[in-house]
């Protein structure tokens, strides 16, 4: 396509302004028809199309004036009625012709048009299967389009069943996770399911398929409404997935990370912490670990020691999604049914299970049982500390194998936490009543004893500022002043002076509305500056951390976040795990995530031939997280209960 010629493309567009300073050649073009006889080109139509949706949107050039803007707003109108009318004069025998002369960015809005105007109850079915047969037709833009779709529905699902990659459409619609948000695709109502499995099947068999939409096959749920493939299939894709990885990987490729634990008797500093580029190694003084041998240190070494949890006791060890680099959030193909990871929550793994594997080993050499602090944990400690009697829990022997201590421990973590939920709900456990309720431990539902627990973002409101000041995608990064770039417009405005006018003509409507919402402000040098730092604070920490401790929130940040709750742009929730704690748990221990690991079930319902020494250590630190939430639970209860 020219790049004279405008594209809408999103209010997010950089090159708007460029677009938008067309917008004279083009109505004086228009201007300079008299008839819709003159009228041949149909990019022209089409760009005219274009340059409405600027204004429809409301996105208008810093330097024009009111008056400018109500003109061309008068101009687009006017002639607008040459696009409605050349389309409709679009007849069968001008259909494909037409398709054809279409530029290639404007193909997406042919079609936009065609279902607008209802041109489509023009062409025959015959016209249309030779066109999408012999013409460059992209199907993914023409599948917007629910009538279309609907009116030539046997046709385009011959056309789908004749193309092995349109499997990547079924993916993008059923399976695949989009950061950004990705239109509504409708398929043809003669689909059949089969049709499907033939069409995912076909793409398995294909010559050079896609190594991510293979993973992504092979790890479909099937499901009666969505794809259904057999076991033989997935089996297939396992296959050609592990394959098509020999041919494309050495077992030298890949980015390689080392992390290495070590339990110094010479170190005299408690933790030293030494990160290069690939590694990192973390040294703990055993010197300091004999002197505090007591149980209560012995856990609280997990909180700052090895830091499985921050100072608001979230678990640190989750994936969070603005901690992931742009090519992880934006460029790797995710499932919708996956558990989104990246390097840093692989590093964090890989850290931890060594942090507690050797913690647990040394702890064994100086003849401490970390099974045995648990149960001291549950058996005294809640009782000693906050009067919460009666809590039992039978951990693994020391006898046990590694088998039967993974068989073991999970019913062991499981039976605790129905004891917990048991406690909030009754303020005593009753082992009567327990035994009667035997429905199934559900991470989500477990309660907490606080109301009003944790903070999340809800909303169009909070969406919008939080993307538009702390994403490294939507927001100003970039200051033409100094020539500085930023992660972020946050970090823009704390380290630059910005006026709105050094702002781009794009960002000017955004900058707008973070002041008419108080976000930001403008200061008697007309600089803009934040209107309220700890507001901005705490959206900064919601954004990043996806939720916040709300009782461990100073008073003042406390306030600002109910005055939030009142304005719909966060919502409280009282259970024992944040959401992001449940899913980290599920992916780990249930089937709740298709490339989870469903460690529970295996040993439930199997005896795995599996590394169950790591598994064991994976249990472990599942239920020391479970131990930190449950102590963090009884303290904040206790200290908002003063």
């Amino acid at each position: 396509m020219g790049l004279d010629r405008i594209k809408y493309y999103s209010t997010n567009d950089i090159m708007c302004g460029n677009n938008l300073h067309n917008i004279d050649k083009l109505i004086n073009k228009f201007d300079d028809y008299e008839s819709i006889y003159e009228v041949q080109n149909i990019n022209d139509m089409i760009e005219l199309y274009n340059a409405k949706k600027y204004f429809d949107n409301e996105i208008f050039l810093s330097d024009w004036s009111n008056e400018n803007i109500r003109e061309y707003k008068s101009a687009i109108k006017r002639n607008f009625s040459f696009v409605a009318r050349f389309f409709k004069s679009i007849n069968q025998q001008k259909f494909i012709q037409f398709y054809n002369d279409v530029q290639r960015n404007y193909k997406g809005d042919f079609w936009t048009l065609v279902d607008k105007f209802n041109i489509y109850k023009k062409i025959s079915k015959e016209k249309f299967e030779i066109l999408i047969n012999t013409s460059d037709v992209n199907l993914y833009e023409l599948l917007k389009h629910k009538k279309i779709t609907r009116y030539f529905g046997e046709e385009i699902r011959n056309n789908m069943l004749n193309d092995d990659s349109v499997a990547k459409l079924l993916l993008g619609k059923y399976e695949i996770q989009y950061i950004i948000e990705k239109p509504s695709l409708y398929l043809p109502q003669e689909l059949t399911t089969e049709d499907k499995k033939t069409i995912i099947n076909n793409y398995i068999e294909s010559e050079n398929p896609n190594l991510n939409y293979l993973r992504l096959i092979a790890n479909i749920q099937s499901s009666k409404d969505k794809i259904k493939i057999s076991s033989k299939m997935l089996m297939k894709a396992k296959k050609k997935v592990k394959d098509t990885e020999s041919k494309l990987f050495d077992e030298d490729s890949g980015v390689p990370f080392e992390a290495a634990v070590i339990f110094s008797e010479s170190q005299d500093e408690v933790v030293v912490t030494d990160i290069s580029e690939n590694r990192i190694t973390k040294k703990y003084s055993m010197k300091w670990i004999k002197n505090n041998l007591n149980y209560a240190t012995l856990l609280n070494n997990f909180i700052y020691l090895f830091e499985f949890v921050d100072l608001q006791m979230r678990c640190t060890l989750v994936n969070k999604f603005n901690h992931m680099g742009v090519f992880e959030r934006f460029v790797l193909t995710s499932s919708k049914n996956a558990y989104k990871t990246g390097i840093a929550f692989t590093q964090n793994n890989l850290l931890s299970l060594l942090q507690i594997r050797g913690y647990y080993n040394k702890l064994f050499s100086l003849g401490v049982r970390l099974e045995e602090v648990i149960e001291w944990f549950f058996e005294k400690y809640l009782a000693d500390e906050f009067n919460a009697y009666k809590f039992k829990v039978d951990m693994p022997s020391v006898d046990s194998n590694m088998l039967e201590k993974c068989t073991n421990i999970m019913p062991a973590m499981e039976s605790v936490l129905k004891q917990f939920s048991l406690f909030v709900q009754e303020r005593e456990i009753d082992f009567k009543l327990l035994q009667i309720r035997s429905e199934h431990l559900i991470y989500e539902n477990i309660p907490s004893l606080i109301d009003r627990k944790y903070v999340y973002g809800i909303g169009d409101e909070y969406k919008t500022v939080t993307s538009l000041l702390f994403s490294d995608q939507r927001s100003l990064r970039y200051s033409e002043e100094t020539g500085k770039s930023y992660k972020n417009q946050f970090e823009l405005l704390c380290n630059e002076k910005m006026k709105l006018k050094d702002y781009p003509d794009y960002y000017i409507s955004k900058t707008n509305w973070l002041l008419e919402h108080g976000y930001l402000t403008i200061d008697k040098e007309k600089y803009i500056t934040f209107s309220n730092k700890l507001l901005i604070s705490i959206l900064k920490n919601l954004y990043f951390n996806e939720v916040i401790s709300y009782w461990r929130v100073p008073k003042k940040g406390r306030e600002i976040i109910d005055e939030l709750e009142q304005e719909n742009v966060i919502e409280f929730e009282s259970t024992l795990f944040s959401r992001p704690e449940q899913s980290y748990i599920n992916y780990f221990l249930n089937a709740k995530f298709n490339n989870g690991l469903d460690l529970r079930n295996k040993y439930v319902h199997t005896q795995p031939k599996d590394k169950h020494k790591q598994n064991y250590m994976r249990f472990l630190r599942i239920f020391i997280l479970t131990i930190l939430k449950i102590n963090d639970d009884f303290c904040t209860y206790d200290l908002i209960s003063e």
